[in-house]
């Protein structure tokens, strides 16, 4: 009972410093650096604790449970409005359901501003590497983009590949988030930018019907749990497992993540793992190099190595299935509302790393 009377006082203090903390984090971006990484670690370790045991995503069935309560609360709701229209006198759980989704949501905020939100306010990731940003034009895309095809050339005669068919990870899922995790930690100490702590990635359930979201990899800000979709192409895994590893020691804007696993999986010893960080920038590269010059983007698509071509091309088509569908739609509208609510730019934001990308690749060079 006591419980029951204090819960709603309590979540209005915590919702109430939690928009104090909103406030502060959006005040100054020093505080957001410190408290992502001396603060929010606080609330992010122990929440990676309690999931650690279990060999499943918790955050996966928090989320299916969830969603169950949701429908729940619908349901009952229109059992309500058809008993008033038949005048039957039945029990109804309405409120209940609907208490119960109120306080998950209200919760779910206050997880969210407490462990993850100052990741967004803090500084941004070349300041804190000391990268300083080139002027993005065509020569500096190509010649990033050649220098990125220079490293695929010199691993590829290592990776399990056989044209017409997509190339192998040797590794298993287990052997990867270890290693992930270790060149996670590398990275960290060249470039002190993460938080010390993570636990192993783990891969979803529900992969395949994910899929049709185009959702690769979620970090779990309720349990602080990576997941991974293991339905996608093997030369895209290590780069997402690293993305998201990234956002669970500390970076949230999406296309900082996208470099910081850029960074994570070049201090891997597994050929594999950095052709897939390679592999991932030469897309993105090519992509934008198609916006400031079509003749230039084709010239440099035929000196693909043949690994990364057929990589690219099987795997388009295998995503066929999954791309292009209403699902797929409605999920990227709902990430980029989230995205450009905590002040990042929406999923445009994915390929804005391609500025960070050319300003490492080029620091040597120019």
């Amino acid at each position: 009972m006591k419980t029951k009377k204090y819960l709603p006082l309590i979540t209005i203090i915590l919702l109430l410093v939690s928009g104090f903390l909103r406030t502060l984090f959006n005040l100054s971006v020093h505080f957001s650096e410190f408290y992502t990484l001396k603060i929010a670690p606080l609330f992010r370790i122990p929440l990676s604790l309690l999931t650690y045991p279990f060999p499943f995503s918790v955050f996966e069935s928090v989320v299916l449970i969830f969603s169950l309560f949701v429908l729940m609360t619908l349901l009952s709701g229109v059992k309500i409005v058809l008993d008033k229209i038949l005048r039957l006198k039945k029990r109804s759980y309405f409120k209940v359901y609907l208490k119960i989704v109120l306080y998950s949501i209200s919760f779910a905020f206050i997880i969210f501003v407490f462990s993850f939100e100052a990741s967004y306010k803090r500084n941004s990731i070349d300041k804190n590497i000391g990268l300083e940003k080139v002027e993005m034009n065509k020569e500096n895309i190509s010649l990033a983009l050649d220098i990125v095809l220079d490293e695929i050339e010199i691993i590829k005669d290592e990776i399990d590949f056989t044209p017409y068919r997509e190339s192998v990870l040797p590794l298993s899922f287990n052997e990867l988030k270890k290693e992930m995790m270790y060149c996670t930690d590398k990275a960290n100490d060249k470039y002190n930018y993460l938080q010390e702590f993570s636990s192993p990635a783990k891969p979803i359930a529900f992969s395949a019907p994910l899929a049709y979201t185009g959702i690769s990899g979620i970090y779990g800000f309720l349990t602080g749990e990576a997941n991974i979709n293991t339905v996608f192409s093997d030369y895209t895994i290590p780069f997402t497992m690293a993305h998201e590893y990234s956002h669970q020691r500390g970076i949230g804007p999406e296309n900082e993540a996208e470099f910081s696993a850029f960074l994570i999986c070049l201090e891997s010893d597994v050929p594999y793992v950095r052709y897939s960080a390679y592999s991932q920038v030469a897309v993105t590269l090519a992509n934008l190099l198609y916006e400031y010059d079509e003749n230039l983007f084709y010239e440099k698509l035929f000196s693909f190595p043949d690994l990364l071509y057929y990589d690219i091309v099987i795997s388009a088509k295998n995503y066929e299935e999954y791309s292009k569908t209403v699902v797929d739609e409605v999920a990227s509208s709902i990430n980029n509302a989230y995205l450009i609510s905590n002040g990042d730019e929406g999923v445009i934001s994915y390929s804005l790393s391609s500025e960070l990308y050319v300003s490492y690749l080029l620091k040597g060079v120019n």
